[in-house]
């Protein structure tokens, strides 16, 4: 083990934070961890995401809570939507065959190639300050992780999911509107009454070792006020620590109140005395934008040293602001601010928008409907001198000034109280009584679930089995032999599964796939050796055509340049033709003329041939008459005959 975590100095003894490491390291159960002040929750994570070998990812429901666990938001990482999501929701659904409203869960949750890349090989996922996570969020991740893993019939997909916080905190937001539409379907909004962890019930480790020995009996009284358990000398000891004319002037006292009227009163007050000048920026709405809604001042006024704290996360390529990171104003223009942080870095910030969103349920169509009624568009921070309880959880404050004058929620005192790291550093606007101090009833039942020790034991060795023989599997089927007997072996050490029918009929189905693989390798030695003589065959086969193909390139090349002759004859050949064809018109037309004239001559000669045939008719009529008259005799001539 590591001997040391941020100066703390870890120990063999501590058997809690032990088991719990080696439930991560070597088993995949899902663990709930948690533990009061002081006794290394954040320590454990530190030490996990230090020394795993798993591919792991570390969120938190808030930008505040990331930060200081060194991971991103729930949001952010998974891309997941503002507002309640309900089991059967229309967005989660893998198919939409048969409707109208095309919504699944892919285009819901568009993640690129290597958002899938991450959640594919994901094998841990620790989620921290999990007091804080809504229960139908964590149904969400549970989805998402199940389908796009391919793996929806494993609680998270197969992953491991470690669970960090305490309950006995602040609970999730759940405005009422949100709420009217999940108490259809879950009994508390903390994340164990979600389905996936009614149905898959966590290891409940519980740390009791306490690391800061030198605040032992802050941490102790801090404990006693977790679970209502304040004696009459616990108040007197708090109530010691009241002073209300207090105000930490000059120094470097954070003060925490219960609701942002006190807050935003104390924060007026403190820039009222800062001499530098007074800028006020006014928000721009549209629509329905309530105030009670509006998440800084409509009209934020600031002077130059003011002390700010951002309410949103940078969305931005370099993240360089969080929602919770406080600084203060360094220099103030009309349209953007400067802000300066402790290690002195710098950033400019413009204005933001946020929506007002109404929420429906559909049931129908099984689909919670948003709609956005309004917009206020601001610059993402406000006055920071005090805030509220809620804003600081996750946060420690070296002195503190709490306010819990009208503490209503159940461990709101707490959270105040703890966020200060020393009983010196605290102060008090008011004093406590057992009113204030409140516990919520159903945390105090989820906290009965705590795993016994003999119970963990038994757990974590079964665990072990469980991911050894899971291990030896994966490696066994990817041919691994020697790693998946190495994992067999450690295994047998937490369970002998030799026995039992799951093993033996692995066994029997792994020597199937054995003697199928041999078969199979045989055969294909078989085929190998015929495609060898094939192959050989196919080389002289391939020899001898490419020797005849060469002789058929090269009568080809000749045929080539023959045709190339022939192709320069052929176009003298058409010229030629063109030629003649010209010459061709010129006779048809002179035949055509000549023919005309052949017809006119005809025409003549028909004319002269029926001439000629009259006059040598009439000549052989004159012959003939002209005989006659030779043969009249005398007689014929004295008396007048003709």
């Amino acid at each position: 083990m590591t001997e040391t975590v941020d100066n703390i100095k870890l120990d063999k003894e501590n058997i809690e934070f032990n088991n719990a490491a080696e439930f991560v390291r070597h088993t995949d159960k899902l663990v709930y961890l948690t533990g009061k002040a002081g006794t290394g929750k954040t320590t454990f994570l530190k030490y996990i995401r230090n020394t795993t070998a798993k591919n792991t990812v570390v969120l938190a429901p808030t930008g505040v809570a990331a930060i200081n666990a060194g991971g991103v938001t729930i949001h952010s990482f998974f891309q997941i939507p503002f507002g309640p999501f309900v089991p059967n929701d229309s967005r989660l659904r893998t198919n939409a065959t048969g409707t109208e409203n095309k919504e699944t869960i892919y285009t819901t949750f568009k993640y690129n190639e290597d958002k899938r890349k991450i959640i594919e090989n994901l094998e841990v996922l620790i989620i921290d300050e999990v007091s804080m996570v809504r229960a139908d969020m964590l149904d969400v991740i549970d989805k998402i992780l199940g389908v796009f893993r391919k793996k929806p019939y494993l609680p998270f997909g197969g992953v491991q999911v470690i669970l960090i916080g305490d309950t006995f905190q602040l609970p999730p937001i759940a405005d009422n509107e949100q709420w009217r539409i999940l108490s259809q379907f879950y009994k508390t909004p903390f994340f164990f009454s979600s389905k996936v962890i009614e149905q898959n019930t966590p290891l409940y480790i519980e740390l009791k070792k306490i690391y800061r020995q030198n605040e032992q009996e802050f941490i102790d009284l801090l404990n006693r006020v977790r679970v209502s358990q304040v004696t009459p000398n616990d108040f007197t000891t708090l109530n010691a620590k009241y002073n209300p004319n207090f105000s930490g002037n000059g120094s470097d006292y954070i003060i925490l109140a219960t609701h942002n009227k006190i807050v935003n009163e104390t924060n007026l007050t403190k820039l009222n005395q800062l001499e530098t000048e007074l800028f006020t920026y006014e928000a721009n709405v549209t629509g329905t934008f309530p105030d009670k809604h509006k998440p800084t001042d409509h009209y934020l006024k600031l002077k130059v040293g003011a002390q700010i704290m951002f309410i949103k996360n940078d969305t931005g390529e370099y993240k360089r602001y969080y929602n919770g990171k406080i600084g203060k104003v360094k220099e103030l223009q009309e349209s953007s601010i400067k802000i300066i942080f402790d290690d002195e870095s710098e950033v400019e910030v413009e204005r933001a928008e946020w929506n007002n969103i109404k929420y429906t349920y559909d049931k129908k169509q099984k689909k919670i409907v948003e709609e956005i009624i309004g917009t206020f568009e601001q610059f993402p921070i406000r006055l920071a001198w005090a805030i509220t309880v809620h804003k600081s959880q996750g946060l420690t404050f070296e002195k503190v000034i709490a306010d819990l004058s009208r503490a209503f929620a159940p461990g709101q005192v707490y959270v105040a109280l703890s966020r200060c790291t020393s009983f010196s550093g605290l102060m008090l606007k008011t004093q406590l009584n057992n009113y204030a101090i409140k516990t919520d009833p159903r945390v105090i039942e989820f906290a009965k679930n705590e795993t016994p020790g003999t119970l963990i034991t038994q757990q974590l060795n079964t665990g072990r089995a469980d991911f050894y023989y899971k291990k030896a599997r994966e490696n066994f089927v990817i041919g691994k032999i020697i790693s998946a007997f190495d994992f067999f072996k450690k295994a047998l050490k937490y369970r002998n599964d030799i026995e039992t029918d799951t093993f033996q009929k692995f066994v029997e189905i792994q020597g199937k796939r054995l003697l199928g693989f041999k078969k199979k390798n045989s055969s294909l030695t078989e085929q190998l050796e015929l495609a060898d003589n094939e192959l050989s065959e196919a080389k002289e086969n391939i020899e001898y055509q490419a020797q005849e193909l060469n002789e058929k390139s090269t009568k080809i090349s000749e045929q080539n340049s023959s045709i190339g002759l022939l192709l320069e004859k052929i176009s003298e050949f058409e010229n030629e033709t063109e030629l003649l064809k010209k010459s061709l018109k010129r006779a048809e037309k002179k035949l055509s003329e000549s023919q005309i004239y052949t017809n006119g001559l005809e025409t003549k000669v028909k004319k002269m041939e029926s001439d000629l045939r009259n006059r040598n008719k009439e000549i052989k009529n004159n012959k003939a008459e002209i005989e006659r008259l030779k043969n009249l005799k005398w007689y014929d001539k004295l008396v007048g005959k003709k």
